[in-house]
């Protein structure tokens, strides 16, 4: 009897694991995720290759955005390759370009090279994104930039231009680890980041080290094309038969067709569609122009060099059709010039006489084609020039004091000569 319940007491004493075998099977745990995450890291390594003709994904377009933020933020100094980033909306990220070889972002370095400026460009361009998104992007990036180039978009500083809200992407603060003040939450109407934040800190830190942790959205976007919860949802609803209808989508338009070449009942939805944005007066309370003033708060605090331009609409067409009044045009781009300047930031209007791009150059009323693009990149080139020339992070005029651009403002006062074998 005894001997049975002694055998009892052994076998429960082999099923308890020791001290060693904890630390063993700890061990163990490390070393394989260390090698998930290694293969992970090689993975996203080959899988990119960061230049001026890399651009965000179009599905789930923030997953992409730790490893390209990594990427610029190590970047070797070099005084001789000025590190120039590009932010804004589908304009800038190429929505009727035909590829992103093909977007201005692109087009620009290639012509700051055949000029003998040797730039490093980047394109952080998203389809819709707000001024709200580009502030936590160039705060985030603003210390590892020679020069931030942020394209406007004009629509989107009428309220019911912006249909997804006030922030596009209100997973960006978690996911470059940025920190949400006061004055942010109050004008986008999101949570303030506590004073006490250890979750983010902690995210924050193990972001650093984990690439898992770090990529996964952006390894879920590149093999199931949507966040894991969302395809493993689709699918319970596909099993119980559960899922929505879908409607029949409009017909997209054909990339990198000149608007003249469409039909005239395509061209005619366009002009409405647009339309239905255009007529607005810019409020003083407006999100996108509080957010504008913070960012070029910032950046000017900061002694960032930094550019903003409206991006170009097709005027001839939206006036000729008569869905756009040129004088409330230009008031609410003096709005907005206004806010820039006020903060000795440099701001351009491409829909002013002498910069406008000819009607042929658009696909649509907000985006152009490729050769619109190559077009408005040498003019691009041609204002900033002066800011390449020279220049490097942490140093050159911005970086000693007194303003972010005042005297690049001055030198952008005069046109520039346009690169050798430019256009217009």
């Amino acid at each position: 009897m005894r001997t049975g319940q002694h055998g009892s007491d052994k076998s429960g004493a082999r099923r308890r694991p020791t001290l060693f075998h904890l630390l063993v099977r700890l061990c163990v745990m490390l070393a394989a995720l260390t090698a998930i995450d290694a293969g992970i890291g090689a993975y996203q390594h080959n899988h990119h290759h960061y230049d001026a003709d890399w651009r965000l994904p179009t599905t789930m377009p923030m997953a992409g955005l730790p490893g390209y933020v990594d990427h610029i933020v190590g970047l070797r100094r070099d005084p001789t390759r000025p590190v120039v980033l590009f932010l804004g909306a589908s304009p800038t990220w190429g929505a009727m370009n035909s590829d992103s070889h093909h977007t201005y972002p692109a087009a620009f370095g290639r012509t700051a090279r055949a000029a003998g400026v040797d730039a490093r460009v980047y394109n952080l361009g998203a389809d819709g994104a707000l001024v709200s998104d580009d502030y936590f992007i160039a705060d985030r990036l603003a210390g590892s930039a020679d020069l931030l180039v942020v394209q406007l978009t004009y629509h989107t500083f009428n309220p019911a231009g912006r249909i997804a809200g006030d922030l596009r992407f209100p997973e960006l603060p978690q996911v470059l680890g940025e920190p949400v003040d006061a004055q942010v939450a109050d004008t986008l109407g999101i949570a303030r980041t506590p004073a006490f934040n250890l979750s983010g800190t902690v995210n924050r830190t193990l972001g650093r080290f984990w690439t898992l942790l770090r990529e996964h959205d952006a390894l879920a976007a590149q093999l199931v094309g949507q966040p894991l919860k969302d395809a493993l949802f689709a699918r319970w609803q596909k099993i119980t038969h559960t899922a929505p209808r879908q409607l029949k989508e409009v017909a997209p338009l054909p990339v990198n067709v000149a608007f003249d070449d469409l039909e005239p009942s395509q061209q005619e939805l366009i002009v409405q569609r647009y339309g239905a944005y255009s007529h607005f007066r810019i409020s003083p309370a407006d999100s996108e122009l509080r957010m504008l003033d913070l960012l070029c708060a910032d950046l000017q605090r900061r002694h960032a060099r930094a550019v903003f331009f409206l991006s170009p609409l097709d005027m001839e067409m939206l006036v000729g059709f008569g869905v756009l009044d040129r004088k409330q045009y230009d008031a609410n781009a003096a709005a907005i010039r206004a806010v820039v300047e006020r903060h000795g930031l440099t701001f351009i209007d491409f829909n002013q006489p002498g910069l406008a791009l000819p009607s042929s150059a658009f696909a649509d009323m907000t985006h152009t084609t490729d050769a619109g693009s190559a077009l408005l990149a040498q003019r691009l080139y041609g204002k900033l020039a002066p800011l390449l020339r020279g220049t490097a992070v942490g140093g050159g005029a911005a970086a000693k004091g007194g303003g972010a651009a005042a005297a690049p403002a001055a030198a952008l006062a005069a046109p520039a000569a346009s690169p050798a074998g430019s256009g217009p």
